[in-house]
């Protein structure tokens, strides 16, 4: 049977390519008989409606998503960027790193090009310090510090893939467990290096996946979004001449996971 991606592919008629069909569908803008559905490989038979609404371009700027400005000064402000929003430098000017879709928390944002200069040097030497809050699948018995080097695998599905390679760029990540339910572990995450996708590979190689994280977890829809969040930024601050240390609130969606499981 013809898959639900492919369905959708067809239906509208080489308006999208197929990777913007599964970026829709991930998004929840796709219907499977009048309900939404965030499985692409579901097989489809003849008589299903497929279907995907999309909001008319007017009402998709007027519904631009406001972001919670968390620390500002004439040089920099530090934002806190929902889940399933892009970093992108075009949407936000002055940008000095990213975040993936998937991962929500804060993101510093330079208000001149001598800041984005200087924060962005302060990236490649290492001198901000990130933290993050993740649930994984399984329970760490102790804190636990992953080394191991990080390359680029290929694309699958169209996305990028990144894994352990001894070919790879070092990698370091630290992790603390925090709270436990019979199934899962919230753990606070603090990479030393930052490699594309460097804690979602990471937990994924010591056999702990984020939960909902569908490139290197388990692939299944049943998750409310992949639950990384990057709740801390810390560094000294090249104009102020003063240490800075930013949080970001544990999201909802996390206080409801650990909640019901």
């Amino acid at each position: 049977m013809e898959k639900f991606v492919d369905r959708l592919f067809a239906s509208a008629d080489g308006a999208y390519t197929k990777t913007k069909i599964r970026s829709f569908i991930d998004l929840g803008y796709a219907f499977l008989n009048g309900k939404m559905h965030r499985v692409a490989t579901t097989p489809c038979r003849r008589q299903d409606k497929v279907e995907l609404r999309l909001a008319p371009l007017t009402e998709q700027k007027k519904s631009r998503i406001r972001f919670t400005v968390m620390y500002d000064d004439p040089y920099i402000e530090v934002i806190d960027k929902p889940v399933g929003v892009e970093s992108d430098p075009k949407r936000f000017k002055g940008l000095v790193h990213r975040l993936d879709k998937e991962t929500s928390g804060l993101l510093i944002r330079a208000k001149t090009e001598e800041a984005q200069r200087a924060f962005e040097e302060l990236f490649k030497e290492r001198k901000i310090r990130k933290g993050y809050l993740a649930i994984v699948e399984g329970h760490f018995k102790n804190r636990v510090t992953i080394d191991l080097p990080i390359g680029r695998v290929g694309r699958i599905e169209g996305f990028e893939h990144f894994g352990v390679l001894l070919t790879g760029r070092k990698a370091i990540t630290h992790i603390k467990p925090m709270i436990e339910t019979p199934l899962f572990t919230m753990v606070a995450c603090t990479p030393t290096t930052g490699r594309t996708h460097q804690i979602r590979v990471h937990l994924k190689a010591v056999s702990h996946p984020i939960v909902g994280d569908l490139l290197y977890g388990e692939k299944t829809k049943k998750y409310e979004r992949m639950y990384l969040h990057a709740n801390m930024l810390e560094f000294h601050h090249p104009f102020l001449n003063k240490k800075i240390t930013i949080f970001s609130k544990t999201p909802d969606e996390f206080d409801r996971f650990i909640g019901k499981n």
